[in-house]
C-alpha cells in the first residue's frame, strides 16, 4: 500500500511515507511547514493573535472596572493558549526534556511581540520555554472564568489541566494531583462530563452485518460537536487516523490492547471496512481491514478531554505509590467505557497499575494525535518498563526500519523558508535531497 499509495501514485502526502520509513528530511525543507506557519492551524499565525490580543488591551489607557475584569480574562485566556502553543512546539521542534538536567537545546523562538518588522527573538533553550510556559499559567490562573463561552476558550479548569500535564513532563505528580484534583472539583459526578457508551449503540449490530453505519444514543445530542460534554479545551485532531481510505490503519499492537469483548470503543468504533484499493502498479487490495471511526462519530481533541484530566490523576496516583486512589480513577471511567458488569480492575503491583492507566490513556486519547508522540518521549525516562519504548520499527514491504525515540528522528526541523530570515540563529540550512 504505501509504495503503490505514495511511489507509483505520487501521493502528494509523501512525507508521511518518508516518516514512516525514517528518511529525512521528511518533508521538503525549502517548503513551508504547516505546522509552524500554515494558516489558522500553523503555531505562529495562532500566537500572533493571542500576542495582538495581549498587547492590544494592555495597551488600553482608561478603562472602568467593568472593562479592566473582562481585560484581564482575555488576557488569561490568550496566555493559556500560547502557552499551550509553545509549550508543545518546544518538544515537537526539540528534544526529550529530561528534569534535573540542563535541558540546553535550542528549540523555537518564544515570540511575544506584535511588530512584523522586528528581527524574530533568539531561539530558546527548553528550560526557557518551560520556565515562560509556567509562569505565564501561573499569571492567568487567577483571572481565568469558571465558564468560558466555546470550549476553545480557557476557563479555570483548563488553566488547572494544563498545569497539571505541563507537571506529566516535569515529573512532579504531586502537582497533577494538585491540579487535577481542582479541575475535577468544578464538575462533580464524572457522569456530567463522560458519555456512558452502554447508551451508544450500532445501527446493526450482527456480526456479519458489522460496518461503518452508526446509530448513537448518547445522554445528549453533542457527542460529535465541538462543545460535547467530554471536551474541556478544544483544539482540532487529525478525523482520518487510522481509516484505510486515508492510507493508514490500527496497529496491531494497537488493536491488541482492546478487551474485544468488553470495551465499547472496540465494539463501537473499530469496525470492518473496504481497505485501500487501486489497479496502479500492478494492481493492490488491502480487502476487508479493522478501521478506527471513533474520530467520526464522536468529536475528539488534542486539548484537554475530562476523561484524560482523570488519567492524568490516575497516572500521577500511581507513580506516587498511591495503586488504590489510581485504580479508583481508572475505574470511574472504565464504567462508562467497557459493557456493563465487566468486573472492575483490583490491586496489582505498582509498575502494574501504571502500564493499566497508560493502556488506558493510548486507548482513550487521539490516535492520529501529538500525545502519542510527546508520551513516547516522556516514557524514554523510563527506561527498562514495559511502557517505555527507546526505539521504534516500522515494516513495510518485508523492510524494516528503526529509528531511536531520545534522537533527531523525532525532533521537527524548522524549515528552510524561516531559517534563511534568522541567520542570527546560527542553523545551516537543511541541503538534503527531498
Amino acid at each position: 500500500q504505501g509504495k503503490v499509495g505514495f511511489i507509483h501514485n505520487s501521493h502528494a502526502n509523501v512525507e508521511r511515507y518518508n516518516a514512516y520509513i525514517f528518511r529525512q528530511p521528511y518533508k521538503d525543507p525549502n517548503n513551508h511547514d504547516q505546522f509552524w506557519s500554515s494558516g489558522v492551524l500553523g503555531i505562529y499565525p495562532q500566537v500572533s493573535y493571542y500576542n495582538n490580543l495581549i498587547e492590544g488591551i494592555r495597551g488600553i489607557g482608561q478603562k472602568t472596572q467593568e472593562e479592566e475584569v473582562a481585560g484581564k480574562r482575555s488576557i488569561a485566556q490568550a496566555l493559556v493558549a500560547r502557552a499551550w502553543c509553545y509549550f508543545n512546539a518546544s518538544m515537537i521542534y526539540g528534544p526529550v526534556y529530561k528534569p534535573g538536567t540542563s535541558n540546553s537545546a535550542k528549540t523555537i523562538p518564544y515570540l511575544l511581540g506584535t511588530d512584523i518588522n522586528q528581527q524574530l527573538p533568539n531561539l530558546s533553550t527548553t528550560e526557557e520555554v518551560f520556565d515562560k510556559v509556567l509562569k505565564e499559567l501561573h499569571e492567568a490562573l487567577p483571572y481565568l472564568p469558571a465558564r468560558a463561552g466555546w470550549p476553545s476558550r480557557a476557563n479555570k479548569a483548563t488553566g488547572e489541566a494544563m498545569l497539571a500535564y505541563y507537571h506529566l513532563f516535569t515529573r512532579k505528580y504531586d502537582s497533577v494531583v494538585h491540579y487535577t484534583n481542582l479541575a475535577l472539583a468544578s464538575v462533580g459526578n464524572a457522569s456530567n462530563v463522560i458519555y456512558d457508551y452502554n447508551k451508544f449503540r450500532l445501527a446493526d449490530s450482527t456480526p456479519s452485518k458489522r460496518t461503518t453505519t452508526l446509530l448513537l444514543t448518547p445522554q445528549d445530542s453533542y457527542n460529535n460537536a465541538v462543545n460535547s460534554r467530554e471536551i474541556l479545551f478544544f483544539r482540532g485532531t487529525d478525523k482520518d487516523a487510522g481509516i484505510g481510505g486515508s492510507l493508514s490503519y490500527p496497529s496491531a499492537e494497537l488493536i491488541a490492547l482492546y478487551d474485544q469483548a468488553t470495551d465499547l470503543r472496540f465494539n463501537l468504533f473499530y469496525l470492518n471496512s473496504a481497505g485501500y484499493k487501486t489497479p496502479l502498479g500492478g494492481g493492490y487490495d488491502d480487502g476487508m481491514r479493522i478501521s478506527n471511526y471513533r474520530f467520526r462519530k464522536t468529536k475528539m481533541t488534542e486539548g484537554f478531554s475530562w476523561p484524560e484530566v482523570l488519567l492524568m490523576r490516575a497516572e500521577a496516583y500511581a507513580r506516587m505509590n498511591e495503586p488504590g486512589l489510581a485504580i479508583a480513577d481508572l475505574n470511574t471511567l472504565r464504567q462508562y467505557r467497557f459493557k456493563t458488569g465487566t468486573p472492575p480492575l483490583t490491586a496489582g503491583t505498582q509498575d502494574e497499575v501504571i502500564k493499566w492507566v497508560l493502556e488506558e490513556r493510548r486507548r482513550e486519547l487521539p490516535m492520529g494525535g501529538y500525545k502519542r508522540f510527546l508520551d513516547l518521549k516522556r516514557f524514554t525516562l523510563d527506561a527498562g518498563k514495559p511502557w517505555s519504548k527507546t526505539q521504534i520499527t516500522h515494516t513495510i514491504g518485508g523492510q524494516s526500519y528503526t529509528a531511536t525515540i531520545d534522537s533527531k528522528n523525532f525532533i521537527q526541523p524548522i524549515s528552510n523558508v524561516v531559517l534563511k530570515f534568522n541567520p542570527n540563529w546560527g542553523i545551516p540550512l537543511d541541503t538534503r535531497p527531498f
